[in-house]
């Protein structure tokens, strides 16, 4: 192989390396997509549970409060029916009928407070400006970063066209024989020799090897294969 050979391998190579970057890039971002897509589905999430304990509490408090609107009314009732009473053992009966719905009066009252203090808390969490706003951030970064990702693809696009050009312009058998050296030692095929060491796998090289590299020689890399360079 001569140098312009080689020359014309490295076109090949870092037209594919810029491809290759651009698809490493748009993995990073779609990363990024997925935690941000996880972030955001929690949010909501915690929200929806949040909206259906709201939703379950309000039937429970208005539940309670015909309950001791019930008792109110039974209450009421009974001083009236208190005024009609005769004898004592029924006097006795309505006494602790009125017992029965003063203590269901003073539980429910009790259970009310309890029960609409529990509901401030959650219409406080389910109003939360500090989740509003990271929700809020999220939603943007994610449109950002699609945005972004959109114009990667496209540039991509335009790299894969190059590369196709390129591998015209370079004639079958110069693309040929790249491929060959891919399916032999791997992407990228072709590695920068730096004072003699191979950059691929830190092989120092033979005398026999650096004379020839130096002399400007294509030469391969004894340990990993990979076709060196200056």
């Amino acid at each position: 192989m001569k140098d312009d050979f080689i020359s014309k391998i490295l076109l090949l190579q870092e037209q594919e390396e810029e491809i290759i970057k651009r698809e490493k890039f748009i993995e990073r971002i779609s990363q990024r997509l997925r935690e941000i897509q996880a972030n955001i589905d929690q949010i909501l999430e915690e929200q929806v549970t949040i909206v259906a304990e709201l939703n379950n509490l309000i039937d429970q408090i208005r539940e309670e409060e015909l309950k001791v609107r019930s008792c109110r009314e039974n209450l009421r009732k009974w001083e009236e029916r208190a005024k009609l009473v005769k004898k004592a053992e029924e006097y006795k009966a309505l006494l602790r009928e009125r017992a029965k719905n003063e203590d269901c009066i003073i539980k429910g009252e009790q259970r009310l407070r309890e029960l609409k203090n529990l509901r401030r808390r959650l219409e406080s969490a389910l109003q939360d400006s500090t989740k509003k706003q990271k929700l809020k951030r999220l939603e943007e970064e994610k449109e950002e970063l699609l945005r972004e990702r959109q114009e990667v693809e496209q540039d991509i696009l335009t790299q894969r066209h190059n590369l196709e050009s390129l591998k015209l312009n370079l004639g079958e058998q110069i693309v040929q024989e790249y491929e060959k050296l891919k399916r032999e030692v791997g992407f990228p095929p072709l590695v920068k020799a730096d004072r003699g060491v191979c950059t691929n796998c830190g092989t120092k090289l033979p005398t026999l090897l650096y004379s020839k590299l130096s002399k400007g020689e294509s030469v391969r890399c004894p340990t990993c294969g990979k076709v060196l360079y200056h």
